[in-house]
């Protein structure tokens, strides 16, 4: 396979698991925002994960809800809203659609035209909008699991899904526990916890996983080491290091070897990590190392050398 073809399968799917977590995110940030006991809220958080606003052009919308949302989704100027990502999506899917199955192409086809059609719709009825976005998602990943043969390209379809979703998952549990001006290791306002959970997807498996009640260290827990939650840290790392595994008939043997120490080693940083030394390092920092890792790993397999 040419490293041009593994480059753009390897980021279809980067942009679609980025757009499924920002998608999600603003789900449940609307709606918390329609509380109206909720005046406080802000969308703060949400645009410091996943856009580059300065604190001044972030504090121009954060309490907001349309600009942020229209912004977010629709805003060809911000090179992470919904639209731009889904048309990188879509424009990598054209160039390489021999090495993907109809239904695939089909899926990220639609996503795109979708996003296009539904802009009067995120103004009118914004929670309806962005759910049936997720939807998109969810059909892009059902078509891949379904149709796809497993070979070069499902594994840097993969690939790249897993390393954006680890990314995610880092960079939200920096910034929610960055809000925080008191010790992490205290009790936390429950609705503050739920809303994260929330946002991630993990409410459900959180209650039924951790039985003392929600608290700062088992939030840690399930986001970094629970390998039953799917958006996990370590779930994420363990399927790139099987995939990339996998490829060692088509890279070059070097090369080959140190991507995959690079990956054994961010991998057992936190497989052998637990809680108690996470906050003896700190968290922040503890989260940085992990992601300044995965950046590097991302970067190497944009600059593979492949055999034959």
């Amino acid at each position: 396979m040419l490293s041009r073809i593994a480059d753009s399968l390897f980021w279809i799917s980067r942009y679609v698991e980025r757009a499924d977590g920002i998608l999600r995110m603003l789900k449940v940030n609307y709606a918390t925002s329609l509380d109206q006991s909720t005046s406080s809220f802000s969308w703060r958080p949400a645009l410091k994960t996943f856009t580059s606003l300065s604190d001044a052009e972030i504090e121009a919308i954060e309490k907001n809800s349309q600009d942020v949302l229209y912004f977010m989704i629709d805003d060809k100027k911000n090179k992470n809203s919904i639209i731009n990502i889904i048309t990188q999506s879509r424009e990598n899917a054209r160039g390489v659609q021999d090495n993907l199955t109809l239904e695939v192409w089909e899926a990220i086809n639609g996503f795109y035209h979708n996003v296009k059609n539904r802009q009067n719709l995120i103004i009118n009825d914004p929670l309806s909008s962005i759910t049936d976005m997720i939807g998109d998602c969810i059909s892009f990943y059902g078509a891949l699991e379904i149709t796809m043969m497993r070979g070069e390209g499902w594994s840097y379809i993969n690939l790249g899904k897993f390393l954006e979703r680890s990314l995610q998952t880092a960079d939200i549990l920096e910034s929610k526990f960055n809000e925080l001006s008191v010790d992490q290791k205290k009790a936390i306002a429950i609705p503050y916890w739920r809303h994260l959970l929330l946002s991630v997807s993990g409410y459900e498996i959180y209650l039924r996983t951790y039985r003392t009640g929600v608290q700062s260290k088992n939030i840690i827990d399930l986001m970094v080491h629970n390998t039953n939650y799917p958006r996990s840290v370590l779930y994420s790392l363990n399927h790139v290091s099987q995939i990339f595994s996998a490829l060692r008939e088509v890279v070059q043997p070097d090369s080959h070897k140190k991507i995959e120490y690079k990956i054994g080693k961010v991998r057992s940083k936190v497989h052998y990590s637990d809680v108690d030394t996470i906050y003896r390092k700190g968290l922040n920092n503890f989260l940085r190392d992990v992601k300044k890792d995965l950046y590097i790993i991302c970067d190497d397999l944009q600059n593979l050398n492949y055999s034959g």
